[in-house]
């Protein structure tokens, strides 16, 4: 385990609304505990980085069936060889890799089309594909890339929640959730990540609206920051940045495996952070659907 470690956040960040952060994984969030046997679910981004990891969890968790989407063939192979690898002994495992640019209505729609012909249901969707900018003041941003950012992590939400719905809604006795990654860094201004920030907010709002609209149809959204994680993305970001990239992949894994293992109806439209501690967490339920906590609202 790795030792307790203090990061500059100002509180309205939310890093410390629970006392205890965790930075790596915990016996509370050990995917072992979860049964998600005859449970099919899909993860964006999922070649490599968290992605791969989240899928690697759900394998260690017991699903059925997991669905891969990423650009990166090669990478997509080498995360089903690992799931597999993962799988508890006897769970015959189905791993479906679709290559998919999340921003590209028709390819999602037809990656839709494959998993409801392939699992005929579908109860948990990740979304965790995700750009991020150069570093560069909005004024020197590429316009082009900076749109692309904007593209994906947006526009690629959406497409994949759109096209997810309906199989959700119509997954008897599922899950029916969808988890939206986002980052404890919508909560700041850093300059030159003005796509990556604002990008990562509106996810926020979106998942509000996914609630709003869905809840009576039994859908669950939110957003999961996943923790500051040294990722092949995260090393784009200036060097004096790279001390706080702390976490380790499995604490953001293992999280989402335990908020997403059973219906939490509780967290629609929130907030929530892989690095709070869970127990401590759970405990400020009452405090935070009386509150209507952790959602966007500007303060006056």
């Amino acid at each position: 385990m790795a030792p307790p470690i203090t990061i500059n956040f100002p509180s309205h960040t939310g890093v410390d609304f629970v006392p205890t952060a965790h930075h790596d994984t915990y016996e509370a969030v050990n995917p072992s505990h979860a049964d998600l046997a005859g449970k099919v679910v899909l993860i964006t981004g999922a070649s490599k980085g968290i992605g791969k990891g989240i899928a690697i969890a759900y394998a260690q968790a017991g699903a059925s069936g997991i669905v891969l989407l990423a650009r990166n063939k090669s990478g997509l192979e080498a995360t089903r060889k690992a799931c597999l690898e993962a799988q508890r002994p006897g769970q015959n495992l189905v791993v479906l890799p679709l290559s998919v640019d999340v921003a590209n209505t028709k390819e999602v729609q037809a990656a839709l089309k494959e998993v409801e012909d392939t699992f005929h249901r579908l109860d948990i969707v990740i979304n965790n594909a995700g750009l991020l900018d150069n570093s560069k003041s909005l004024g020197d941003a590429d316009p082009t890339e900076w749109w692309n950012i904007w593209s994906v992590n947006i526009k690629g939400v959406f497409n994949i929640s759109h096209a997810a719905l309906p199989l959700l809604i119509r997954s008897s006795e599922g899950l029916k959730t969808i988890l939206n990654i986002s980052t404890i860094g919508v909560h700041a201004l850093t300059e030159g990540l003005s796509a990556y920030q604002t990008s990562k907010l509106a996810i926020l709002r979106l998942s509000e609206f996914i609630q709003m609209e869905y809840e009576d149809k039994g859908i669950i959204c939110f957003t999961l920051h996943p923790g500051l994680i040294a990722t092949d993305m995260a090393y784009q970001l200036p060097e004096d940045l790279h001390v706080i990239f702390v976490d380790t992949v499995e604490i953001a894994a293992h999280s989402i495996v335990f908020y997403t293992k059973e219906r939490r109806e509780w967290l629609g439209g929130r907030y929530i952070s892989a690095q709070w501690d869970v127990d401590e967490f759970s405990a400020k339920k009452d405090e935070i659907v009386a509150g209507d906590k952790l959602k966007v609202r500007m303060v006056v």
